[in-house]
């Protein structure tokens, strides 16, 4: 929110007549002041304000010559991120087709943050051909920054166990206790506690980058140990006793290959709580190697 002196450095010529003082006396910008500045800056505002000497075609031609230039900015721009994060590393050739549809992608994409994370896609279609799919591409113009922000969440929270690399959000843990006919008992991992509700989760569900059913894995053995990987972190859990089983969503292949461009990042207060669960369940060991990557 801005005060009252903020406001007023705005240049009077975007703020309407009519609007003058409402906004002036509210410091906050109103619905109207706010369309007029999105019409202006997308030259569409010919009808709001009237005093303008152009023709239709002429406006026209001026709206589709402005696009162009921001589209070049944008491309300009990603090229740039993508070159600088770029060394000596081996790089293919990608196919041409894949270019022309990234750049048909990228070019509007206008955001710095998503810009930035276009740069990624870049790289490691340039580094390694072939591993990022158009599928992923289209799947991932269609995120805002938003989505991409609590897509990071879930990545933060991701982990892989036995031999299946594929990233998964471990919900809770089953298990017996006391009578064979008593229902399992599940405790459970609270992922909105690290900003991830299930409201969330039906988000990403809905664009594809996590499966929409919670999985369950097969009953853990007593004595026969688990390979977990915790963003970096190799742990071997060992059940305390049978009938143990992991609770989980799967990201779909898609949500596999974005997280990639997102690296290894984790959340200190989750592997906290993570290992206090596992350890509640599991005998524990953590491997020598730890590696923490940041991109």
């Amino acid at each position: 929110m801005q005060t009252e002196s903020q406001a007023s450095n705005e240049p009077s010529h975007v703020v309407p007549v009519t609007d003058k003082k409402n906004h002036s006396k509210n410091a906050i910008k109103s619905s109207r002041f706010r369309v007029q500045s999105i019409a202006r800056h997308n030259d569409v505002n010919a009808q709001i304000d009237e005093d303008h000497d152009k023709t239709l075609q002429e406006r026209s031609e001026n709206r589709q010559q402005n696009i162009r230039q921001r589209q070049q900015q944008n491309l300009e721009r990603i090229f740039k991120l993508c070159y600088d994060s770029c060394s000596d590393e081996t790089a293919g050739e990608p196919d041409p087709d894949w270019i022309h549809h990234f750049i048909t992608i990228a070019q509007d994409i206008y955001s710095p943050s998503m810009q930035k994370l276009w740069s990624r896609i870049l790289r490691q279609e340039i580094i390694t051909p072939g591993s990022i799919s158009l599928k992923a591409m289209i799947t991932f113009q269609q995120m805002t920054q938003r989505d991409a922000q609590l897509f990071r969440r879930a990545c933060l929270l991701a982990c892989h166990f036995g031999q299946d690399s594929s990233k998964k959000l471990l919900t809770g843990l089953k298990y017996r206790s006391g009578f064979l006919l008593k229902q399992p008992s599940i405790d459970r991992l609270n992922l909105g506690h690290y900003q991830l509700p299930y409201s969330h989760l039906l988000e990403l569900m809905g664009l594809g980058l996590i499966l929409n059913t919670e999985l369950e894995s097969g009953k853990l053995q007593n004595g026969t140990p688990l390979p977990f990987h915790y963003q970096g972190h190799d742990y071997q859990i060992q059940p305390a006793k049978n009938g143990l089983s992991l609770l989980y969503y799967r990201f779909s292949p898609v949500g596999q290959e974005i997280a990639q461009l997102l690296g290894n990042h984790r959340n200190e207060e989750y592997k906290i709580h993570l290992t206090e669960l596992l350890n509640k369940h599991f005998i524990v060991t953590s491997d020598a190697s730890m590696h923490h990557t940041v991109i």
